[in-house]
């Protein structure tokens, strides 16, 4: 992103979230504005559900940084009961106005503040570039409360791009994570079950996907 979008964004490395509310403020049902609306669940965490369909029967969800709120509805088709989340109450209004008959919870939260009723509550946990959408500081905040709300025996899939340099809040948003945030989950009691790196990247990073079991 470019220094002038930066500041018309209101970007801040000491009010990280802020800028999340202007964006979607501004945005509508298309997702007009939103770089990263794919108006469509991901596409490599719908190549990942595609493998594994019907997983969810029984199952309870939690999306982290919802968005547009597409992947939290294709969770919703697999069977799971899913509550999506964004720190942006203009991204939630969004959520409710495009999918008005589903009965995902799509709710306001912060995701740099804890919050305790969803310790280890949910038995599958999605996050897509949340964490590197975030200044490089609050990395270690960020992984401890996702990690957090892994249930026992849950599992947690991550899609991240990641580079070799150094995070730096100058060289963002994306801040682009390194490797090292496999090891920063399993220190939380999370041990890595599948990943891959093949995928095709649209950030001159390579395009990991992570699945962490409790």
């Amino acid at each position: 992103m470019d220094e002038q979008m930066k500041k018309q964004l209101g970007i801040e490395e000491n009010k990280p979230v802020d800028w999340f509310e202007t964006l979607y403020s501004e945005s509508n049902e298309k997702g007009n504005g939103v770089p990263w609306a794919n108006m469509a669940p991901h596409p490599v965490f719908q190549y990942w559900i595609d493998k594994n369909l019907n997983i969810g029967t029984g199952k309870t969800a939690l999306v982290v940084g919802c968005g547009m709120g597409d992947d939290a509805i294709e969770l919703e088709k697999n069977g799971f009961k899913v509550t999506a989340f964004d720190v942006s109450s203009s991204a939630i209004v969004l959520c409710k106005k495009r999918f008005p008959d589903s009965k995902v919870t799509f709710v306001q939260a912060d995701l740099l503040k804890e919050i305790p009723e969803w310790h280890q509550k949910f038995d599958f946990v999605l996050e897509i570039f949340t964490i590197q959408a975030l200044p490089p500081k609050y990395e270690d905040i960020l992984i401890k409360n996702i990690a957090d709300f892994v249930a026992p025996n849950g599992q947690l899939l991550v899609v991240t791009e990641v580079q070799k340099s150094e995070r730096d809040f100058q060289n963002g948003p994306p801040w682009l994570l390194n490797e090292s945030y496999i090891k920063s989950f399993e220190s939380h009691e999370l041990k890595l079950i599948e990943h891959s790196n093949s995928f095709e990247s649209h950030m001159c990073g390579e395009l990991h996907l992570s699945l962490f079991q409790r």
